[in-house]
């Protein structure tokens, strides 16, 4: 029954979007990141496992395609996020295919399987840069992202709660865990993996401050602050250590460099408080972070911490020219070593090659630089949303030092969206820039000549 009542949704959901194709930046988030994993995994309505996700974004794409693109004349957006996801396939299919020569024992759907996924983020980020036209529709998916993140927080909550029944939002791995010592490892609710879910909810926390900083309304700065609230709870009831340490970082950096200083500022002074009045529910957190580091066995490094260094030595000694040049896909040095990455610029050349690192620095090198640009507009709300993708993924690369944020789904709709969120926001900017009135000359050519110039500016 339950089956049934979600594949009823999602099909409203395909025909609403067949209607109204710009909804669908709203509703992708939920179907998501709010997914019952385990229920529909057992459910096995699918060759390969498909998702409902998965098909949910096909939809879009054809809805997208045929009314925006073929129908109403929408000229093809093929910039920034549309080329880097496109390319990006490339290097990911290309090493796949290199692992599979390394491992031809590999069964197809082993190899197949991931390079179609990299087709749904392709489809993913043409659907949406295709359905934000103005302002409006940029504020509209940044509140989306948030809600629904919230919504993902809200099941982290529960399953710490009520494991044995929110059970079914995890993965196999997770219910194994539990039936075995009665118990879950860490709560994850619908974001499967607790390492990257905290890191993502991050960075949806600094977007939903960021859009606080920026509404009019006392309603609508309460609705935000309900939403950090809950993140940042899910966030700690996760116990990831990366995940708390990367926000913590920067949080103490936008408290010194952002306009939205008095936000982080009180987000830090309210956690601080939390831990003073309510010490045990940070006790299983603290302890994780304890264990990282053991002073009385002689400077002993924490099991998780000691076999992250081992695994990247292995990953460095193990690589052949072939891994470097072609990479080699993320399963056959899991399988050949024991462990994936757990570091996204380990992932970028070892599991991609030199063609990952390489799409790794102009794809993100160029999300930054023009997100700074955006910022220096002080044009609302682009301001706004490029500051928000700049702190964001700065919480990204600090937590992707311990963490492969670059191949897992969960991070990796995320920067995608931020590519989105600046190619349009960055398109609309440079619009409202050339229609600026003359008193907003200087602020006009300092955004249209694209200068860089010497003067030290304040990221929003």
């Amino acid at each position: 029954m339950v089956g049934f009542l979600l594949l009823l949704l999602v099909f409203l959901a395909v025909v609403v979007v067949a209607v109204y194709p710009k909804l669908g930046a709203i509703l992708v988030w939920p179907i998501l990141y709010v997914y019952p994993h385990l229920y529909l995994y057992r459910l096995d309505l699918m060759p390969w496992n498909i998702g409902i996700d998965d098909l949910f974004i096909c939809a879009l794409f054809l809805a997208v395609l045929v009314r925006r693109n073929l129908s109403e004349g929408i000229p093809f957006r093929i910039g920034l996020s549309v080329v880097g996801a496109s390319t990006y396939f490339v290097v990911w299919s290309v090493a796949h295919l290199s692992g599979w020569t390394i491992m031809p024992e590999l069964l197809p759907v082993d190899i197949v399987k991931p390079i179609l996924k990299g087709v749904i983020f392709v489809m993913f980020t043409f659907a949406l840069v295709h359905i934000i036209d103005d302002e409006r529709d940029l504020r509209r998916a940044g509140t989306a992202f948030v809600v629904s993140l919230t919504l993902a927080g809200v099941t982290v909550i529960l399953h710490q709660l009520f494991p044995e029944q929110m059970v079914l939002f995890t993965s196999e791995k997770i219910e194994r865990y539990q039936s075995w010592y009665g118990q879950s490892p860490r709560a994850v609710g619908s974001l499967v993996n607790p390492n990257t879910g905290a890191v993502v909810l991050a960075m949806a926390t600094l977007f939903a401050m960021k859009l606080m900083r920026a509404s009019t309304t006392i309603l609508s700065k309460l609705g935000f602050l309900l939403c950090i609230g809950v993140m940042l709870i899910a966030m700690v009831l996760t116990e990831s250590r990366t995940g708390a340490l990367s926000l913590g970082i920067v949080l103490m950096a936008m408290v010194v460099f952002s306009r939205s200083r008095f936000f982080a500022g009180a987000v830090i002074v309210a956690v601080a408080g939390v831990i003073v009045v309510q010490p045990g529910l940070f006790w299983g957190f603290w302890e994780r972070i304890v264990a990282t580091y053991d002073p009385e066995m002689g400077g002993q490094l924490g099991a998780g911490l000691q076999a992250r260094l081992d695994t990247w030595g292995r990953y460095w000694e193990e690589a052949t020219v072939q891994v470097w040049l072609f990479g080699q896909g993320r399963l056959v040095p899991t399988i050949q070593i024991g462990f994936h990455a757990h570091s996204t610029y380990v992932s970028a050349l070892f599991i991609h090659g030199i063609g990952g690192v390489v799409w790794f620095l102009l794809f993100f090198g160029t999300v930054a630089r023009r997100s700074l640009r955006m910022v220096r507009t002080r044009l609302a709300p682009f301001d706004t949303v490029g500051s928000a993708v700049l702190w964001g993924l700065a919480v990204w690369a600090i937590a992707g030092l311990t963490l492969d944020l670059l191949v897992p789904f969960n991070p990796r709709y995320v920067y995608l969206f931020y590519a989105v969120l600046i190619e349009r926001g960055y398109a609309l900017a440079k619009q409202s820039a050339s229609a600026s009135p003359p008193n907003d000359i200087v602020q006009r050519d300092s955004f249209l000549t694209q200068s860089e110039g010497n003067a030290q500016h304040i990221v929003g």
